[in-house]
């Protein structure tokens, strides 16, 4: 018997696990292999954004087997967190990934804040399960999770998917491809994805 994927409030501590978890499960992604070069400068990064802001000022949410995480902001929270702002994020960029990955870095987190909705909504940052544990419903257990919020508050959502075959799982939730961007030459693209808000009948 399958047991049912269950997911929990990530603790503000945990900035280590959900890094490890996006880490993992983002290492075959085109996109943060272009800024990034590397596993471990991915797993470096979402742990310092995940403590620096994602757990301060927004929310997450883990499995109960912690394979599978995710990482949200309410509206009203400023996403944009400049690479350069932070000397541990830089820092660990350089070391991992060379100067390049932070110049990189910076290209596309300035074309992603010059892209994002001016309209209040929930941000999805991040969401996946281990390489090892894609394809088992974690992911749907985790959106629904994250969604529950938006919807209770009856506000839109908006994500930046950096993998074209992720498009078709977040059009199941009501999301909608705005934009396709390029943020910089030689970049995979980004496909930027809006869900109106949920209104009950």
């Amino acid at each position: 018997m399958t047991k049912v994927v269950e997911t929990r409030n990530i603790h503000a501590n945990e900035h280590q696990l959900i890094g490890d978890i996006i880490g993992d499960s983002f290492s075959d992604d085109p996109v943060n292999l272009w800024i990034f070069g590397g596993q471990e400068s991915m797993r470096q990064y979402y742990a310092n954004a995940a403590k620096k802001l994602y757990l301060r000022l927004g929310y997450g949410h883990v499995t109960d087997n912690e394979n599978g995480g995710s990482l949200w902001l309410p509206p009203g929270t400023d996403k944009h967190i400049p690479f350069w702002n932070s000397l541990g994020i830089a820092a660990s960029m350089i070391k991992h990934g060379g100067v390049k990955s932070l110049l990189r870095g910076m290209a596309v987190d300035n074309a992603l804040a010059t892209a994002k909705p001016k309209k209040p909504h929930y941000y999805l940052f991040a969401i996946g399960a281990r390489q090892a544990h894609q394809g088992k419903g974690i992911g749907r257990r985790l959106m629904e999770a994250g969604l529950m919020r938006a919807d209770a508050d009856k506000m839109p959502a908006y994500l930046e998917s950096s993998k074209e075959t992720n498009v078709g799982f977040y059009r199941q939730f009501g999301f909608e491809v705005v934009q396709t961007i390029v943020p910089k030459s030689g970049c995979p693209p980004l496909w930027l994805m809006w869900r109106d808000a949920q209104h009950s009948s």
